[in-house]
């Protein structure tokens, strides 16, 4: 679902019309694309164990700037044509349609945990609940959202020491 929002929200940025609501649909963007960077560690978490969990969250922070190598070149080939539509609308475009198109595909194929992943044998199957079982006690884990573990981590002192600190460095980076 988030994928589609990020998709439409960067679509519609090649529609905007004024400041107010590029920084609006900014906002909107930066909120879609906000469970993206601790939800593919959370999930990659129900597929590998602790101690190899920091190898792949590492490749996975990686091709962040690997891709921002390519991405100056990529947009100046996409907006050095010569289109009817303003080139800073093209790039938003092509931005944000692959990213629409490519929803289905992670809701149909990206599995939730290592049961419903259709790619893997029952055996494979039956190893990662061993695994899970072995890593943190249960097989498999919940697939809902559990209210008291929220309300747990909101009064807990050290994510808000966490959070405040992460604050603290980006102001610093950015002034």
């Amino acid at each position: 679902m988030l994928t589609v929002s990020r998709g439409v929200v960067a679509t519609c940025q090649a529609a905007v019309q004024n400041w107010s609501g590029e920084m609006a649909l900014r906002f909107l963007l930066g909120a879609t694309e906000a469970a993206f960077g601790p939800g593919v560690p959370y999930l990659l978490s129900f597929f590998y164990r602790r101690h190899e969990l920091g190898l792949r969250c590492g490749l996975f922070l990686s091709a962040a700037p690997l891709a921002n190598t390519f991405a100056g070149a990529l947009a100046y080939g996409i907006t050095s044509g010569h289109s009817k539509l303003a080139n800073w609308r093209l790039l938003f475009l092509v931005e944000g349609i692959p990213t629409i198109l490519a929803a289905p595909l992670a809701w149909f194929f990206l599995p939730d945990c290592p049961a419903q992943a259709k790619f893997l044998t029952e055996e494979e199957k039956e190893v990662a609940r061993a695994r899970g079982l072995r890593q943190h006690g249960e097989a498999e884990r919940s697939n809902g959202i559990v209210w008291k573990e929220i309300g747990l981590t909101l009064l807990d002192a050290k994510a808000w020491f966490t959070a405040v600190r992460a604050s603290s460095l980006y102001d610093g980076l950015c002034s």
